[in-house]
Parts: structure tokens; sequence; C-alpha cells
């Protein structure tokens, strides 16, 4: 499947309910946001290091206040679980950085997403880099998880096999092996932006792919038969 990456990105800013509702027009199987915290501990649909607005003087969104968030052009994660339960054949992939889980603490963190999630909750996969994180996510009720690994021999080691994600997330720049090792789990490989790369990386055993660039892919007949249209 194609996965929207922050939604349909080429259209509107990302990570915005605009974005999301553009990338399930096109056809999107499932989108792939990015998550932070603001002052008060409520999650945000955001990825970048500060928020780029002069009136907040460039903070990051951990040190700005929910009453100011709730000004600029932002999609908290409540309003997208609203969202997403008037359309929940859709597929959500929660991904939260290692250093934003543990600026909140990680039980903490994670039980604020569980917390909005509560319609429809096989349809959210948390994505983080850190195993003991994911581990933990599972015992707090996430179903499904999502492992972001630095390379293939790092998703072959005990751990991640005994983790057993669901899913692999993968940088296509960092695969350097010629076919994609089978496991307990589906990879994702990104960010794939053309009809040709979806081809090359489904035959080089890639079950789904993240793109930037929805509406190029959802357009061309090419590599329907590979993501499925």
């Amino acid at each position: 499947m194609l996965i929207a990456h922050l939604g349909d990105k080429i259209h509107h800013p990302e990570n915005t309910l605009a974005a999301f509702e553009a990338a399930h027009g096109l056809g999107a199987c499932a989108i792939a946001t990015e998550v932070q915290f603001s002052k008060d501990g409520t999650p945000w649909c955001f990825c970048g290091a500060q928020l780029p607005q002069p009136e907040l003087g460039d903070q990051p969104l951990h040190k700005v206040r929910d009453r100011d968030l709730k000004a600029l052009p932002l999609c908290s994660f409540g309003q997208l679980t609203d969202w997403a339960n008037r359309h929940r054949h859709l597929e959500w992939f929660v991904e939260v950085s290692t250093a934003t889980l543990q600026r909140l603490s990680t039980e903490k963190a994670i039980k604020s997403l569980k917390r909005e999630i509560l319609v429809n909750p096989d349809a959210f996969v948390l994505l983080t880099d850190d195993i003991r994180s994911l581990r933990l996510g599972r015992s707090l009720g996430f179903d499904q998880v999502a492992l972001r690994a630095p390379n293939v021999a790092r998703c072959l080691s005990a751990e991640v096999v005994t983790l057993a994600p669901d899913y692999l997330f993968i940088e296509q720049s960092a695969v350097d092996c010629q076919e994609l090792p089978p496991g307990p789990w589906q990879w994702v490989v990104q960010e794939i932006n053309t009809a040709q790369g979806a081809i090359h990386w489904h035959h080089r055993g890639a079950h789904h792919f993240l793109t930037g660039n929805l509406p190029l892919l959802m357009r061309s007949r090419e590599a329907s038969n590979v993501y499925g249209i």
C-alpha cells in the first residue's frame, strides 16, 4: 500500500487536516503523521525542530502552550482522531521520536496518545526507533507497532526479532542488500516518490511505500498493480 507521508503535502501544508483530507480524497490507504507534545502535554501533529512563527520567537513546540498553538494553522492529535473516526478504513502510522518520548516520559506520552484514540484503535500503529518504547506501547494497548530501523543488519538483531514489530520502516539509501530479508514483519521503504521507484522496491521485497508525492504515484498506471489501486 501507499502511505502518505504527512498527508498530501504537495498541495497542502504537511501534517494538517487539509493534507490528510486531500490524501484520503486521492485514495490513500494509510497516512503517516508525526506527533510532538506541547508545554501542556497535549499531542500535536507537527514535525520539525521549531515552529516557524515569528510571533512565538521560533520556539520548539514543546515550549509553547496549547492556547498559543490553537491560534496557529496546526492540527492537534485529538482533531486527527476525530476526523479519523469518520474514515475508519484508513490506517494511521503515528511517529514519535525518541527525544519527544523522553522529554515527556515514554509512559506518559504513550498514555496521552491512547486517551485520544477512543474509536477503532486497531487502525493506529505506534512508530518510533526505540525498541523499549514499542514494548511499552504494546503493553499499554497499541496492538500494532512499527520500528524505524537505521539499516538491515539492525533489523536482524536478536532484540528486533524478539520484538517482532508489525512493520519495519527503512530509508531506501540504508538498504545495502539486493533483497529485503523476510521476517514476521512487513517492510516499508521511504521515501518513494516515483512509479519506477515503487516497482524497483517491490521487486526487492518491500511491502509498502512511504511517499511524499502521493498525487504523482496515484496517477501512475505503470505502478498501479504494485500498490493495489
